[in-house]
């Protein structure tokens, strides 16, 4: 684009000490501002205006829908000078939200939104420095997947909600039926329930552990064989951005729980070795063949010779560089040293370990085992209804007193709800609690009163006493920030 240029005229010659023709300014052009140029602002350009910059031009402004994610959309345009841009989309009424704002080289750039609904028109527009914003053509993303399992939100506090928490991960068998292989998704969904991403691995595969990376920019997920058994050759974990998978890792005998460390290592329980004869196993970020770090049967002193261990929970300890690893088999939860492989504590149904108080503060078929950051122990257990004669699934918290041998209950939350497999039980920043019920297709955040302050349900709603009405919910995880999880520019 031309830019105006202001020509000055010349003069009589005067005696100013600048040799030209305005009043006595400390230049040498001939106007009167304090600049070297000859138009009559105090910028140094030849334009008339008070910036010194130029005219932005946008140009090729377009939208697409991603070719393989149809929640996902591109923006596209051509700009004339580098600057900063960013994409606005409204899909609610009355709300807009923004991509992140990234500074652009001249020519034509691509910017992903994400965030929106399946099956959600959404109107758009264009932010570019310099340019007056351009709107977009509405542009409708796909429907949701066929299959895809819809959940309903029966609970809803958005005032009690950290602001972080703006979505949840987490995986589903479309399969009814409680622990059985079938059809499970990865997805993630807002907290109006709505689906704004989702996977599948095909049928008769298992996915249970979705989860965030440590560093917080691609998400992992397991698929593992039809029996959750599976061999040697072992079970696979995705690594994603949310539009493309980048990585595929091979973690062998992996049949439920795995984590990530820091350092990218991952660790999961394996039951390559033979069924029962469980191992935490560990394997670098690069490298192909895991390490052994300890077995149920040499880690558990107490085990009988009739006992065998089967693995359904891992969790991470930075602080102190430890796994809590939880086995159904025994309701045994055990603590291991990373560095040494060495057990710490156990507790549980495993001859020798630490005792409960009170007695009948005891876990039953735990899972989702995790430590807070008070260090205190977090456990989703199925346990019988206080005075009452049903079964429900309680949120349990203890204090470890490793000096006296024990495990002091002191909370207890019922979900009003009954998984007889499966859970996750979180501490949150905020100090609610995210309580994952397993095969009864419930996820609820939970304040520190007790209260669900969130709660969505599929399926048969919490209440699976006809199995043939349960999905089973895999592991899960509050999200803030979906852009995080983009493939870098």
């Amino acid at each position: 684009m031309s830019l105006a240029l202001l020509i000055a005229c010349s003069g009589s010659t005067t005696d100013e000490t600048d040799k030209d023709a305005d009043a006595a300014d400390a230049d040498a052009d001939a106007d009167s501002d304090a600049d070297s140029d000859t138009d009559a602002d105090a910028d140094a350009d030849s334009d008339a205006d008070t910036d010194t910059g130029t005219t932005q031009s946008v140009t090729d402004v377009s939208a697409r829908l991603h070719p393989n994610m149809g929640s996902l959309f591109y923006v596209s345009w051509t700009q004339s000078e580098p600057g900063d841009a960013h994409v606005e989309v409204s899909f609610d009424p009355g709300v807009w939200e923004s991509t992140p704002t990234h500074a652009w080289d001249a020519g034509t750039n691509e910017q992903i939104v994400v965030g929106v609904p399946f099956g959600t028109m959404a109107e758009w527009r264009l932010v570019v420095d310099g340019a007056d914003p351009i709107d977009g053509d509405p542009i409708t993303t796909d429907p949701v997947p066929a299959g895809l399992p819809l959940g309903t939100v029966t609970v809803s506090d958005p005032g009690a909600w950290d602001a972080d928490h703006k979505y949840l991960l987490t995986s589903i068998n479309a399969d009814a039926g409680g622990w059985r292989s079938g059809h499970y998704w990865t997805f993630i969904v807002d907290r109006d329930g709505r689906p704004v991403w989702a996977v599948t691995n095909g049928r008769n595969l298992w996915t249970l552990f979705a989860q965030v990376s440590v560093t917080g920019d691609y998400l992992l997920w397991d698929e593992s064989g039809v029996n959750n058994f599976p061999p040697v050759d072992g079970t696979k974990v995705h690594y994603a951005w949310l539009d493309e998978e980048f990585d595929v890792r091979i973690a062998p005998g992996l049949h439920h729980a795995f984590v990530q460390l820091p350092d990218g290592t991952l660790a999961w329980g394996s039951q390559s070795a033979r069924v029962g004869r469980e191992e935490l196993m560990v394997m670098g970020p690069t490298e192909t063949e895991p390490t052994v770090l300890w077995t149920c049967r040499d880690g558990l002193p107490g085990i009988a010779n009739d006992q065998y261990c089967i693995s359904n929970g891992l969790f991470y300890n930075a602080a102190t560089d430890t796994f809590l690893y939880s086995h159904y088999t025994n309701e045994t939860v055990v603590e291991i040293d990373r560095a040494t492989g060495q057990t710490l504590w156990y507790a549980g149904d495993t001859g020798g370990g630490y005792a409960f108080d009170p007695p009948d503060s005891k876990y039953n078929w735990q899972h989702g085992i995790s430590y807070t950051d008070a260090g205190t122990l977090l456990v989703s257990s199925e346990n019988r209804v206080p005075g009452g004669s049903g079964q429900s699934t309680f949120l349990l918290e203890y204090e470890v007193d490793h000096k006296n041998r024990v495990l002091h209950g002191i909370w207890a939350n019922d979900a009003h709800a009954h998984a007889d497999t499966n859970g996750q039980a979180w501490r949150l920043a905020n100090g609610h609690t995210l309580h994952l019920v397993g095969s009864a297709s419930v996820v609820r955040e939970v304040d520190g009163a007790g209260d669900d302050v969130w709660r969505m349900e599929w399926g048969g709603g919490g209440v699976c006493s006809n199995p043939d009405s349960c999905l089973l919910i895999g592991h899960g995880q509050f999200i803030g920030d979906l852009y995080a999880l983009t493939k870098p520019l």
